[in-house]
């Protein structure tokens, strides 16, 4: 009789602890996002353009998972495919959905769900780029991009593989000095394996501490 009051306490306590331990792994809306205000990301992968395929990298710092600073880089590598030998390109990005969602009480899982629909992120900057036998833009072009993430692990931190489509302006056209289309450079599509790393560096207040 001992043993199975033993195995009933057992059972008690441990579904007592379930609570806190779903709160340790992060299911509470956040998932890691408040542990840090930088949220860094870097990545690499392909980009399909005109011509063929390319190496594709980037970097993303976000202010609280949702505005920063971006940029994304591709390099033929040597083929003879692509039409751009290499392009660079940088701006402003933003991530909208993941305070608003929150505040609105709307996080409630299954976590990779969450994360998916709050990495929708939009971008514009400007690019240069080396078109096969040219030389690099003298003026630079613009670029707006939407992306999205399929993060691998339930938390913030962690790989995360993401798909991006940018459509790019040309800097002659954009300045009026061609009479082809203002879309002259035409679409990029690039997919990465990008590893997120959320860090507390208290951009705003140095006595600012990590929400819990």
């Amino acid at each position: 009789m001992r043993p199975l009051v033993s195995l009933g306490v057992a059972l008690a306590l441990s579904a007592a602890a379930l609570p806190s331990r779903a709160a340790e792994d992060g299911i509470d809306g956040v998932y890691g996002r408040f542990e840090g205000d930088l949220d860094l990301r870097l990545g690499a992968g392909v980009a399909v353009a005109k011509g063929g395929p390319q190496l594709a990298a980037s970097f993303t710092a976000l202010y609280m998972s949702t505005a920063g600073l971006y940029v994304h880089y591709t390099d033929a590598l040597g083929s003879e495919g692509p039409a751009v030998v290499r392009s660079i390109a940088a701006g402003v990005a933003l991530e909208p959905l993941f305070l608003g969602r929150y505040a609105l009480d709307l996080e409630h899982g299954p976590p990779r769900l969450d994360l998916f629909l709050d990495s929708l992120s939009l971008q514009m900057g400007a690019f240069w780029d080396l078109p096969r036998g040219g030389v690099f833009a003298r003026d630079p072009g613009f670029e707006f991009a939407v992306g999205i993430g399929f993060p691998i692990l339930a938390r913030a931190t962690g790989p995360v593989v993401g798909v991006r489509g940018a459509l790019r302006f040309g800097g002659p056209a954009l300045a009026g000095e061609t009479n082809g289309s203002i879309i002259d450079k035409g679409a990029l599509l690039s997919i990465t394996l990008s590893w997120r790393h959320v860090l507390p560096v208290n951009i705003v207040d140095a006595g600012d501490r990590a929400l819990r």
